[in-house]
């Protein structure tokens, strides 16, 4: 086995334990596109901000085919110094969304009509980290199977090192560590670049999902 560890310890006469880890692996292939959407609106006023932003929620809010997830709207004034004075010059406001489904064609389809909405230089939309993912819940499910697959295989490895070195041998401790690194294909595009066409979709791959748990095994 790569990288085996035997630390021999003794605990008492002719009793030892093992040391080791192992990487156990699944390839899920990647279900979900997922975006943020972010709606940015300037303007003089703090009302005319808020009146453009809330058009552009009531669309976002209404299209049921895609799911929306951590919706923000922020609006704050902007400055310019005059005599060593602060002024307020207008007002920014942005509203902002993640977005996913299944269908790249339903991800289109919304930044589109997201996009009609806009009438005015001053609004801007802004797709970016367009990715495809797996869904949280079948990645739960994979780390779950993973680790119960660590677990059986610790108990077949322990009966049947018990044969091999006539000794008993037992699974001492299992230890996973829960840290996981999901890489993604981004991209990024402003509603200029989206106006006449549709969106150029990162092709879908498979994710490879892995622990890499310790075992201590125990031998006397």
């Amino acid at each position: 086995m790569k990288y085996l560890v035997l630390m021999l310890l003794p605990i008492y006469l002719f009793s030892f334990e093992i040391n080791f880890n192992k990487k156990f692996s699944k390839s899920l292939p990647q279900d979900t596109l997922t975006t943020y959407l972010s709606v940015v609106v300037t303007a003089e006023s703090e009302k005319e901000v808020n009146e453009r932003l809330k058009k552009f929620n009531k669309k976002i809010k209404s299209y049921n085919k895609v799911e929306k997830d951590h919706g923000s709207l922020n609006v704050r004034p902007e400055y310019r110094t005059s005599k060593n004075a602060p002024k307020i010059t207008g007002y920014r406001g942005e509203l902002r969304y993640k977005v996913s489904s299944d269908k790249a064609s339903d991800i289109n389809e919304f930044i589109n009509e997201v996009i009609e909405l806009k009438e005015k230089r001053e609004t801007n939309v802004v797709i970016s980290n367009l990715s495809w993912t797996i869904k949280d819940s079948a990645f739960d499910i994979a780390n779950d199977i993973l680790r119960l697959e660590a677990i059986n295989w610790a108990n077949t490895y322990a009966k049947n090192l018990s044969e091999d070195l006539k000794l008993e041998c037992k699974v001492k401790n299992i230890s996973v560590n829960n840290s996981y690194f999901r890489p993604m294909a981004k991209m990024a595009y402003s509603n200029a670049e989206m106006s006449d066409e549709k969106i150029a979709v990162p092709e879908s791959n498979k994710e490879d999902i892995s622990i890499n748990p310790s075992f201590v095994m125990e031998c006397k």
